[in-house]
């Protein structure tokens, strides 16, 4: 690394350290983390305040996600698999995609031990983001789409991957809710989806074990993570079991300096500042 991508990097570490100081989480779910060695940074510039760190695996880009706490951690895990599995129609239909739709970014699942809120198994996400996913030709070259129906075939793949990772964290959810009845769960991070989104709806499930949103209940005004070309938008999401929705308190979206990156000058990047804003619930 040369001497400017570290004075970046350092630039990152103390106003992300700043955040965090900020937020005070006991368990702190991230995402887009390069590399354990820059956690560790990360926790040098919070002395005491993170004993536990895990990661996930990571993508093609060298990201993943990752969770620290400060609460005991009675296990630990992270959950990969090289291909997604897409529903069929019939029994004798083909798998539809075979390995073309992998799991980049590894689901870290924690068991916390809250004291006397119980164990609360925390699952760490990010899911595929809205840009369209090219069709590539039999050497895996791309191929840029001309007419409006190949670009919405672009916008549907990139439906269809996010889609089958919301079933995979999906299935997680009901193994956890079998195993463990009565459980606490929330799955949190970067879900690169609305609210009543295909994807959202996915992973919420339906009764007697369906998530709910810790957000929804907030101020319409205050329920936005990210800004883009002066939109904003809710795509970062905590989803709660019942028992443990019914504990929470307080939540609400740090986005007060939330600035748009897009619109930034070229001079500007890379940024110190994230151009997500954290969502912190507390409970009982």
């Amino acid at each position: 690394m040369d001497e400017i991508s570290k004075i970046h990097l350092n630039r990152k570490l103390d106003t992300l350290a700043a955040v965090v100081s900020k937020v005070d989480a006991d368990v702190l779910a991230l995402q887009e983390v390069g590399s354990e060695s820059v956690l560790d940074r990360l926790r040098e510039r919070l002395p005491g305040m993170y004993g536990f760190r895990m990661v996930g695996t990571a993508d093609a880009r060298g990201i993943r996600c990752a969770l620290l706490s400060r609460l005991p951690v009675r296990n630990y895990d992270v959950h990969a698999t090289e291909q997604l599995d897409f529903p069929r129609f019939h029994e004798v239909d083909p798998a539809p995609f075979g390995a073309r739709i992998p799991l980049r970014r590894g689901i870290v699942h924690a068991e916390v031990d809250a004291g006397a809120l119980g164990v609360v198994h925390a699952l760490v996400l990010h899911f595929k983001s809205a840009r369209p996913v090219p069709f590539r030709r039999a050497d895996g070259v791309a191929v840029e789409p001309v007419t409006a129906r190949e670009q919405a075939e672009g916008e549907l793949r990139t439906l269809v991957w996010r889609a089958s990772e919301a079933l995979f964290v999906r299935g997680l959810v009901d193994d956890v809710a079998a195993k463990n009845p009565g459980h606490h769960l929330l799955v949190t991070g970067d879900f690169n989806d609305v609210p009543g989104s295909t994807t959202l709806r996915i992973v919420s499930g339906a009764e007697p074990n369906a998530l709910r949103s810790a957000t929804a209940d907030a101020l319409e005004g205050d329920r936005f993570s990210v800004l883009h070309r002066g939109d904003r938008a809710e795509i970062d999401h905590m989803l709660l079991s019942a028992g443990l929705r019914a504990r929470m308190t307080r939540v609400r979206y740090f986005n007060e300096g939330l600035r748009d990156h897009s619109l930034l000058p070229v001079h500007e990047f890379p940024t110190p500042d994230s151009d997500h804003a954290p969502l912190v619930v507390r409970f009982e």
